[in-house]
């Protein structure tokens, strides 16, 4: 337990450097703590404790082409000037 404190303090004093509101920065860090592979084990603590990968929002984004976004725009900015 002691090992995991201060892993968790060394990460707050990194993202939480230059502000007073370390507080906010604790789900986050515990939260990128259990998404990452560790040596030891080799899977994640979310597998360990959920028993499955953690689905993050950027891993349900829409695949989308720069095709596509051009497109969209190109009806939008048409829609606009009309």
């Amino acid at each position: 337990m002691e090992c995991f404190n201060q892993t968790l303090y060394e990460k707050l004093a990194k993202v939480a450097d230059k502000s007073d509101n370390w507080d906010e920065f604790i789900e986050p860090t515990l939260m990128a703590y259990h998404i990452i592979k560790h040596s030891i084990t080799g899977v994640t603590l979310f597998v360990l404790i959920y028993g499955r990968e953690a689905v993050l929002p950027i891993d349900e984004m829409p695949s989308i082409t720069i095709r596509d976004c051009m497109m969209q725009i190109v009806k939008e900015v048409s829609h606009i000037r009309e």
